[in-house]
């Protein structure tokens, strides 16, 4: 063994040093604290002026640095989300690499057997969450609303159960219909996991909130991050500020406001529940000036994420970043180079959970077969941050001397035991001659996402429990007066 030998294991990247880090810290706490967080829940009022924030105007809540301090060395910093069988299957904790999730239901789908637009109905969560099921590299599903076509009195909670019953893997949900939605959907996820206590003991499932930026948290948004932390469920905090509309037009601004929203949130849960799980991250984005869109293929995106990441990590969070996404309106080398591009750089920046993947123009509508791409493309991506390992088995040297120059390595032993931890790719094209029939990226990747769908078999749920969710799903349509029956699917 070689002493003081320096070994890298995955590649090294870094764009912010330690003394930036610090001073972006120290920028936000001077935001919390001069500036002031909007906080509508009274509850969070009433938490963080009994700590000793300044609450005597509830627009411009001052919270001190001592508040902030004391909740970040509250907050763990290792956050496990198992599957549905109650398996770990995610560990964040800044070491173990970027882990990616995708979305499943959603208002829009870009259909893969028409590859048109059309409105995203119930079924369609269960479908993408199937797919995820099946893709090796996809990690987490977390669900939007179809609300466009299924009452949005239900429509959370519907998809929700269409993801459960589709893949053993960890779940969770855009709430649109505030805490009390999220207790449904708790209370249902309790059911799976056998109780509420083993729920909490290995949830695998995950909460979230939105604040608003600049600077504001909601009544709905409070309420639903306290009631993920006294049921003991790990919560994710995202707030998607926009870069010269809801923050100043700097991605360095744009980190503070993200940060700051975070933490003036985070400050009130520790608070209330010291030692609550949280992921904590952002979505963000520019204003783009000729549009006003909010573009989810912008560089810029990345490099506010990547700065949070390492500002996040620089706390030692776990931090929830994202990738995947697209502003184009065909899946073609927009598409490729957009969602490559951030994957490559969530991976490097070493955010611990990459989310969003399969958004589509602008984050309107979803797309499988860009998930299955994303997949893809992730799997390349892993093949970089694996490294390389210097040793006398991966650099066999009495090997190359035994057969020296002008050799062929093909039927050695050593290359049997290795070739296969080489990359092999599942869309993309490596034909040797090309024929008539010889089948494109484009047409691979589609046939790929339609061969899933059509028979991936993820592990069922027990027959007697999918009896009971029914009964429940049933009981979430009387309660809103609604007959018990989904939109049929129009494609």
């Amino acid at each position: 063994m070689r002493h003081n030998y320096t070994q890298f294991n995955t590649p090294q990247f870094r764009l912010l040093s330690d003394n930036q880090l610090a001073d972006l810290h120290q920028a936000t706490l001077q935001v919390l604290e001069r500036a002031g967080v909007s906080f509508q829940c009274q509850e969070a009022l009433d938490i963080l002026g009994e700590a000793g924030a300044d609450v005597s105007d509830p627009k411009r809540v001052k919270i001190p640095s001592r508040l902030v301090e004391q909740a970040l060395k509250s907050t763990p910093r290792t956050v496990t989300l198992y599957s549905r069988e109650g398996e770990p299957a995610i560990v964040l904790n800044r070491t173990n690499g970027a882990h990616f999730g995708a979305c499943a239901g959603y208002p829009e789908i870009i259909d893969p057997y028409t590859r048109k637009r059309r409105l995203g109905y119930a079924e369609d969560a269960g479908d993408i969450a199937r797919l995820c099921d099946a893709l090796p590299n996809i990690e987490r599903v977390y669900t939007g609303s179809p609300y466009r076509t299924l009452d949005p009195a239900v429509a959370d909670e519907v998809a929700l159960l269409q993801v459960v019953m589709n893949t053993t893997k960890p779940a969770g949900c855009w709430i649109m219909d505030g805490a009390a939605s999220l207790k449904r959907m708790i209370d249902m996820c309790a059911m799976v996991a056998g109780g509420e206590k083993q729920l909490r003991r290995k949830p695998f499932f995950m909460g979230s909130s939105q604040p608003v930026s600049p600077l504001m948290q909601g009544t709905d948004a409070m309420a639903k991050s306290l009631l993920c932390a006294a049921k003991g469920i790990p919560n994710f905090i995202y707030p998607m500020p926009m870069a010269g509309a809801t923050a100043p037009a700097t991605v360095e601004s744009t980190v503070i406001i993200s940060n700051a929203e975070i933490l003036s949130q985070l400050v009130a849960i520790q608070l209330k529940y010291p030692g609550s799980s949280l992921v904590i991250g952002s979505f963000p984005s520019i204003m783009d000036m000729k549009t006003g869109i909010f573009p989810t293929g912008a560089p810029e995106l990345s490099v506010i994420l990547i700065g949070l990441t390492e500002l996040i990590h620089y706390y030692g969070l776990p931090v929830f970043s994202c990738a995947g996404m697209t502003d184009a309106e065909v899946l073609g080398a927009q598409a490729g180079a957009e969602i490559t591009y951030q994957i490559l750089t969530a991976a490097l920046s070493g955010a611990d959970f990459v989310h969003n993947i399969g958004l589509w123009y602008h984050s309107t509508a979803i797309s499988p077969e860009l998930i299955v791409l994303s997949d893809e493309i992730i799997g390349m991506v892993k093949v970089l941050m694996t490294g390389m390992k210097v040793n006398d088995d991966t650099v066999p040297l009495k090997l190359i001397e035994k057969l020296g120059p002008q050799s062929s390595f093909v039927y050695e032993k050593h290359t049997f035991e290795h070739f296969r931890n080489f990359w092999v790719p599942t869309v993309f094209d490596r034909s040797f001659s090309r024929k008539e029939d010889t089948k494109d990226c484009e047409d691979l990747l589609n046939g790929k996402t339609i061969k899933i769908l059509e028979t991936h078999k993820p592990k069922p749920l027990e027959e007697g429990l999918v009896k009971e969710l029914k009964k429940l799903e049933k009981s979430w349509f009387a309660e809103a007066g609604l007959k018990y029956e989904y939109p049929k699917r129009k494609v």
